[in-house]
């Protein structure tokens, strides 16, 4: 019942390897979301076809949930809620959000800031030196 945040797995690309994620997390999960938001990255930066195949290779160790329609209904709400109430964020971790909550997950994340702002969704924190924990 893990998700993984996108700075999460940015670190795995830049730290460790795919086969890491499976000694600390049974079952271990994505969102498309996040998955964007790694090929955008990727696409800009310096070794995009490098950076692109570590990307596939993690992808072999994650299950991959969608952005759907119970979680576009979770997203809905967040987003007016955190409108409403002045607390906007960005869109790509409302739409994670989303995703988590509708599938009642818990998410890892070093975005704190962000996420505890969104009632019902479940983190875990995380910080590069408490990899594994």
């Amino acid at each position: 019942m893990t998700v993984l945040d996108t700075n999460f797995l940015v670190y795995l690309l830049k730290n460790k390897s795919s086969a890491d994620i499976a000694d600390y997390y049974s079952n271990p999960k994505t969102t498309a979301i996040s998955l964007f938001e790694l090929y955008y990255g990727a696409c800009n930066s310096l070794k995009p076809q490098e950076n692109i195949l570590k990307i596939k290779s993690l992808l072999k160790a994650v299950q991959l949930l969608e952005f759907d329609k119970p979680a576009a209904e979770e997203a809905g709400k967040i987003h007016s809620m955190l409108e409403n109430s002045g607390q906007t964020i960005e869109l790509q971790d409302i739409l994670i959000a989303g995703i988590v909550i509708s599938r009642d997950e818990e998410l890892v994340t070093n975005n704190i800031k962000h996420f505890k702002r969104i009632p019902g969704l479940k983190y875990i924190p995380w910080q590069p030196g408490d990899y594994g924990r």
